[in-house]
């Protein structure tokens, strides 16, 4: 399923006047959701889960051809923490 999928399916579930109203709810839902946790913060969604970041430090890693070493810095990173229900709902 692709974001135009999830669209059409937002839509028909809410009874949304037309696609384009539909699209901008759920641009809005997506830009809120990035908005918090690239300030930091988390979104905690019931019976969906909790969206956060995590921070991944700095390594060393080694090209497997030329045997240099090659510096990653660290950075940080979008972490989803599916809820119980959503576990559930995909290990049937």
């Amino acid at each position: 399923m692709n974001k135009a999928d999830v669209i059409e399916k937002f839509r028909q579930r809410t009874d949304a006047p037309s696609r384009a109203a539909a699209a901008r709810s759920v641009e809005a839902f997506i830009d809120i959701i990035v908005g918090a946790v690239a300030a930091g913060g988390e979104v905690r969604i019931g019976r969906l889960g909790v969206f956060d970041r995590s921070y991944h430090k700095a390594t060393a890693r080694r090209n497997p051809n030329t045997n240099e070493v090659i510096d990653v810095p660290g950075n940080w990173v979008m972490r989803f923490r599916p809820a119980k229900d959503v576990k559930a709902a995909v290990n049937k």
